[in-house]
């Protein structure tokens, strides 16, 4: 097993609290997302469709690397670090 942070935005941190920082042990990135969800099962709506793919407006950083796609079978190498993010758009036109 290794040691996952999975780092989370702002906007989530009622679901998370105010660290938004939770620590995992898993093996792949799938199961680190799994035990994630099952810790903060309130961060599935705000971050993963109904087809359980991320939602338009959500990134994820894979130890760094962007990913529209979250390959969930990917392994993981110690430490690492899963970010997700929330796109923000908005604003006066022009």
């Amino acid at each position: 097993m290794a040691r996952v942070t999975v780092a989370l935005p702002r906007l989530l941190e009622p679901a998370v609290g105010p660290t938004r920082r939770v620590e995992l042990e898993a093996e792949s990135v799938g199961e680190a997302i799994r035990l994630l969800l099952e810790r903060h099962p309130t961060l599935r709506v705000h971050l993963f469709d109904e087809q359980g793919q991320l939602r338009q407006h959500v990134l994820c950083f894979v130890a760094g690397s962007q990913t529209r796609l979250v390959d969930r079978s990917t392994p993981i190498a110690e430490p690492t670090q899963i970010t997700f993010l929330q796109a923000v758009s908005g604003g006066a036109p022009g």
